[in-house]
Order: structure tokens, then C-alpha cells, then sequence
């Protein structure tokens, strides 16, 4: 993922439960992984409004050349 290992990933779990005992551990992962779905949530609705945007861009970059073309044509006319 990082460039852990799982021997790493061990290590650093087995500090914390040191450090912070058993009954703190839980909390903290329930608030990590609330804070990970928030992230993940944020970013995916900034996905979304990129893409949207990108669409509606590109929408009105299609429709702007036929515009041009009818006046264009009614330049001519005159």
C-alpha cells in the first residue's frame, strides 16, 4: 500500500496497543475508518462535479460552432 510490509504493519500495531492499551484501540479505529469513508466521500462528490463539469464544458464547446455557423450565415445574407 505504502510501501509497508506486513512485518511493518505488525510492528506498528503491536506500538500502539502498547502505547495505548486495548480498550483505546477500537476507538481509534472506528474514528479512522468514519474519517476514511468521510475522505472517500468527499473526494468520489468531487469526482462527480469534475466530471459534471467536464460534460456541460464540453456540451457548450459542441454547441457553440453551429451557433456560430447560423450567424454566420445570416451575416451573409445581409
Amino acid at each position: 500500500m505504502f510501501g509497508i510490509g506486513t512485518s511493518e504493519i505488525l510492528i506498528i500495531l503491536l506500538i500502539a496497543l502498547i502505547i495505548l492499551g486495548p480498550k483505546e484501540i477500537p476507538k481509534i479505529a472506528r474514528t479512522l475508518g468514519r474519517t476514511m469513508r468521510e475522505f472517500q466521500r468527499a473526494t468520489d462528490e468531487l469526482k462527480h462535479t469534475i466530471d459534471s463539469e467536464i460534460e456541460i464544458d464540453e456540451e457548450v464547446t459542441d454547441k457553440k460552432p453551429q451557433e456560430n455557423t447560423v450567424e454566420e450565415k445570416k451575416i451573409a445574407d445581409s
